[in-house]
């Protein structure tokens, strides 16, 4: 497991070295995803979004949490779209959300594995929701999607 990590980060590393060299503007660059053999696009790399953005698309946040546990976050909201769940953790820059966010994005979503059993997940009262499967980089945001990343795309549409 702890070389599928080293491989995934240099991977992510590189690509992110690669953007910034060409200096590319793309909308949508594709880097691995937290699901086996998906992949979890990266989008809108010029833009710095804030909870605000994310409401004016239509998510409704519901919950903010304290940015302790999730390093060189600025922010972190729980919140709803489309009857899904999706927590946004914000950062600084772009870089950040890609070379930090995607890390601990990728964490985050391999607990949630660890502490599910049988498939369903397990009831943790008054943490955070532990269901989520994927996730998606938007600018300075790193939305975890429940279940898979469906609404956390229209989500993203919705601005774009």
């Amino acid at each position: 497991m702890q070389i599928t990590k080293r491989i995934l980060l240099s991977t992510l590393a590189g690509a992110l070295g690669i953007l910034i060299a060409c200096g590319c503007q793309n909308s949508i660059i594709e880097y691995p995803s937290a699901k086996e053999g998906g992949t979890s696009s990266i989008r809108l790399p010029d833009r710095n979004f804030t909870p605000d953005s994310f409401v004016t698309a239509g998510w409704k946040k519901s919950k903010q949490y304290d940015t302790a546990t999730v390093p060189e976050s600025t922010e972190i909201w729980y919140g709803f779209f489309n009857q899904k769940d999706i927590e946004i953790r914000f950062y600084e820059t772009h870089e950040a959300a890609v070379e930090i966010g995607i890390p601990g994005a990728i964490s985050s979503i391999e607990s949630a594995v660890k502490r599910s059993k049988g498939g369903k997940l397990l009831d943790f009262s008054g943490g955070s929701f532990t269901g989520y499967a994927d996730y998606l980089v938007a600018g300075n945001a790193v939305l975890l999607c429940e279940f898979d990343r469906t609404q956390c795309d229209q989500l993203i549409a919705n601005i774009e």
